[in-house]
């Protein structure tokens, strides 16, 4: 059963600011809309198989690699709640999880 996506409000605002942040160095829409494309693609494939991240320190979240990125989720029976998006490029001290 696929659940539905619920996405955080830190998570949201971090989706906009890496999409944002393409766009602005590309000069292009193209890749941010494969990014997004990406994103979307894992979460619909962790809406039904949730279990698919591996475990983090927090035995709650998840994390699913895409590309350079990992997003850090939390499910329910119901819902896949996105709770960060994370570029591996960042200060590994500053991890949310």
């Amino acid at each position: 059963m696929a659940r539905r996506i619920v996405w955080s409000e830190n998570a949201q605002h971090e989706r906009l600011e890496t999409l944002s942040y393409w766009l602005d160095r590309t000069g292009s829409i193209r890749y941010s809309k494969k990014l997004d494309g990406m994103f979307r693609s894992a979460l619909r494939v962790i809406a039904v198989h949730p279990e698919l991240g591996r475990q983090t320190s927090d035995l709650e979240v998840r994390a699913k690699g895409i590309g350079d990125h990992l997003l850090y989720y939390s499910f329910t029976e119901t819902a896949i709640n996105v709770l960060s998006i994370w570029h591996g490029k960042r200060d590994p001290k500053s991890k949310p999880f």
